[in-house]
């Protein structure tokens, strides 16, 4: 049932939003000095993530249950948890068929850690290498992608990468690690959900002004 509701949300949003203009440039500079252009909203991506410092927590029920159900959370709670307008995109579409299977292969003997280092491990080499293996259907032109690096309990700290994305070329326009402070929340979903909406809300109030001035 989430599934057929989430399918029909995508395609209701790709029904009444305008696509790609054919032959325009893709940029990171044109992505942010006009906020018209399109943008397909491809979902939260833990296929690298680890959780830290978690020794309770059963990998297994959440690669297989959690990541995908907050994907749908961020999703069917849109307004709460709003990407759209922390990128200011006017026009945007939904598609996270592809970060769902990916998380749903996902390897759950990989997922818990007891090193804080992991919280920052990652760098743009691995964002790049992510993101040109990523499958994006027929979509082309812009893609924003949410890369989940690190979930630290201790530190009550989520660390996640906003990736602006070609999808043309399957290549990395921008990319930046955000942390995310935890907040409240019953519950795994809900618990981690809190923390990738202070992201979220760091990338409205300031990191998009900087990504904008950058390019």
């Amino acid at each position: 049932m989430k599934n057929k509701v989430l399918y029909l949300l995508v395609a209701m949003t790709a029904a009444f939003s305008p696509s790609f203009t054919q032959g325009q440039a893709i940029s990171a500079k044109a992505f942010f000095n006009t906020d018209t252009i399109s943008a397909v909203y491809l979902g939260i991506d833990f296929t690298l993530a680890k959780l830290i410092n978690d020794p309770e927590s059963n990998p297994t029920v959440i690669q297989s249950q959690q990541f995908n159900g907050i994907n749908y959370l961020i999703i069917t709670e849109n307004k709460k948890y709003d990407i759209q307008k922390a990128y200011h995109r006017i026009n945007w579409i939904v598609d996270t068929k592809e970060v769902e299977a990916r998380n749903n292969k996902a390897n759950p003997d990989q997922l818990k850690s007891t090193d804080d280092g992991d919280l920052t491990r990652l760098s743009t080499t691995d964002i790049d290498k992510l993101v040109s293996n990523f499958n994006y259907g027929t979509h082309k032109g812009y893609g924003v992608l949410l890369i989940v690096e690190g979930l630290d309990k201790t530190k009550k700290l989520a660390t996640i990468w906003f990736t602006l994305i070609n999808m043309d070329a399957k290549k990395v326009l921008t990319t930046e690690r955000v942390d995310g402070k935890l907040g409240s929340g019953f519950g795994f979903r809900n618990y981690w959900a809190s923390a990738i909406k202070k992201a979220i809300n760091e990338v409205e109030d300031k990191k998009y002004k900087q990504w904008k001035a950058a390019n």
